[in-house]
């Protein structure tokens, strides 16, 4: 007999949010390896281009995981509570633990807000 596993749904804005807290600790990650690597560049012996355009990429990724974040804070404050998500299956494909942890966090959820409307959900 094939056990069947119970899904832990949380609200799909809560999920949004915790995505955009650990995007915002990545970009604050590469702010501070930009900046270290800013300073052995600019201290080394013999500065070329390459250095500064790779320097200028790091902080180009670290804007731009930034404005994913504002992006996805967005969407999560416009999200009704009754659309759910399984975070805990899809935190499955994550290989660093903790990261896997924090998005895999389950939310309390009315069973009835998940019964009842959590199948229509419309993205516009």
């Amino acid at each position: 007999m094939k056990k069947s596993k119970k899904l832990l749904l949380s609200p799909i804005g809560a999920t949004l949010r915790r995505v955009t807290e650990e995007l915002r600790k990545v970009a604050q990650r590469l702010a501070r390896v930009d900046d270290a690597v800013g300073r052995l560049v600019f201290e080394s012996a013999s500065p070329n281009g390459a250095y500064f355009r790779d320097l200028q990429d790091l902080d180009r990724a670290r804007q731009e995981i930034a404005g994913i974040a504002r992006f996805l804070e967005r969407l999560a404050s416009d999200m009704p509570g009754d659309w759910l998500a399984d975070s805990k299956s899809a935190s499955l494909f994550i290989d660093l633990h903790e990261l896997a942890s924090s998005l895999a966090r389950h939310e309390a959820v009315d069973d009835k807000a998940a019964q009842g409307g959590a199948d229509d959900c419309e993205m516009l």
